[in-house]
């Protein structure tokens, strides 16, 4: 009987001791849940892989894959970890840690300022080619580990790899209506040969025509481990526009056993011009010294770029005060046209006949490319018999209107003599 209420006992105790267990995972488990509680619009990651180098990957190499983390939640997400799940073909080196604490994002810190983590992973030797399998996972003020989606990296065995090794333009910036030279190196990454290799650039949208040759060039094979280079002469139409022009590129190619591939990218290349510009004091109310007026300042762009975003400003003299703005925003010029600027002056005393007007130009091109330039403007200054001389200056008003009428008098009244007399005599 006392055994059977030990046994009893025994019994009641396993199960107390079971029920406090899976209490205790209860409490854990909901501790873990508010320490990863995220309520809306407080903080919310996302994560990218923004780019993998090089693209496509190859087998026995090295690939740099790189993740950006925005936030574009309300809140500030302190001590970001970040972990890389790797599985084959993938590796890090020994001596790397898979976790990289990234600090705190700020809200809404996206775009640009999203924070950029970078990992450099081994590619086994062994690896096929196609879109390989990557995991990565973090945790916010070491909460519980959120695992994301999967991302995939690009790889190719280097049996059938035929890269751009370089794109080179003889010149930075082509100006319309000249000629440039382009050069394509292709690197033939297979340790066998690739054949019947072509290029092919399309200017269907880009103002551009090739001189000498069509669109497309072609080479019979590049060995294995070897280069080629394709040139290409284009010219810009003279009546391009200045700007940044993407110029489509279209690569085929055979490996030894006959598979074909294509290959398309873009190359850039800038037309623009060095602004031409011509700054004339164009108009003066001025001509003596202490006397004030306007004088108009015009800016001719004579080259082929547009100009903009242009700013005038005259600096100061102990020759003259400004009584106006002493800087004017211009604005846009475009190409064979121009604009102007007025100031207000008053010319101090002086026997100078020339006055110096300091101006500063600031302006950016078609290209965005920022320009400044100081220009030394010329105002010329008469004495006042020279200014009345030159008909720069109006003679006395009243003077002159009491000699007219002084002659008229003096005519009307010879006149009337001389029909008295006449009527004397007749």
């Amino acid at each position: 009987m006392v055994n059977v209420k030990k046994i009893k006992l025994l019994k009641l105790n396993s199960i107390l001791i079971v029920s406090l267990y899976v209490l205790v995972l209860l409490v854990f488990n909901v501790t873990a849940a508010q320490t990863t509680y995220n309520p809306s619009n407080l903080y919310d990651i996302a994560v990218n892989l923004i780019n993998q180098e090089p693209d496509p990957a190859e087998p026995g190499r090295y690939v740099d894959v790189r993740f950006k983390f925005d936030n574009n939640g309300t809140k500030e997400t302190k001590n970001i970890e970040v972990e890389i799940l790797l599985n084959y073909p993938f590796s890090l080196d020994p001596g790397i840690d898979a976790v990289k604490n990234i600090g705190t994002l700020q809200s809404m810190q996206k775009g640009d300022v999203g924070a950029i983590v970078k990992y450099k992973l081994r590619v086994d030797k062994n690896a096929v080619e196609g879109e390989n399998e990557i995991k990565i996972r973090y945790r916010v003020d070491k909460g519980v580990w959120i695992t994301l989606k999967e991302f995939f990296v690009d790889v190719q065995t280097h049996d059938a790899i035929l890269a751009i090794e370089d794109i080179s333009v003889d010149k930075d910036t082509v100006e319309p209506g000249l000629n440039s030279i382009v050069k394509i190196k292709l690197s033939n990454k297979a340790d066998s040969i690739l054949k019947d290799v072509k290029v092919k650039i399309g200017l269907g949208s880009v103002p551009f025509i090739p001189l000498g040759s069509t669109t497309e060039k072609s080479v019979y094979q590049i060995d294995a481990r070897g280069n080629y280079e394709f040139t290409f002469d284009l010219l810009a139409n003279p009546e391009a526009k200045s700007g940044v022009y993407k110029v489509p590129l279209e690569i085929s190619y055979s490996d030894d056993l006959g598979k074909g591939y294509v290959n398309n990218g873009t190359m850039g290349i800038v037309i623009g011009a060095k602004p031409d510009l011509s700054i004339t004091l164009d108009d003066s109310e001025i001509y003596e010294s202490s006397k004030s007026g306007e004088i108009v300042v015009k800016v001719v762009n004579k080259g082929v770029t547009d100009i903009k975003l242009m700013n005038m400003k005259l600096m100061p003299s102990n020759k003259y005060r400004i009584l106006s703005n002493d800087e004017v925003y211009i604005g846009n010029i475009d190409s064979d046209d121009y604009e102007t600027a007025d100031f207000e002056l008053f010319i101090g005393g002086g026997k100078e006949k020339k006055v110096s007007l300091p101006v500063v130009l600031e302006y950016k091109d078609a290209n965005n490319n920022d320009f400044k330039e100081a220009i030394e403007l010329t105002l010329d200054l008469y004495s006042a018999s020279e200014a009345k001389k030159f008909g720069l200056r109006k003679g006395n008003g009243f003077v002159g209107n009491l000699v007219i009428a002084v002659i008229v008098v003096a005519g009307l009244f010879i006149y009337r003599k001389w029909r008295k007399h006449k009527k004397k005599h007749a």
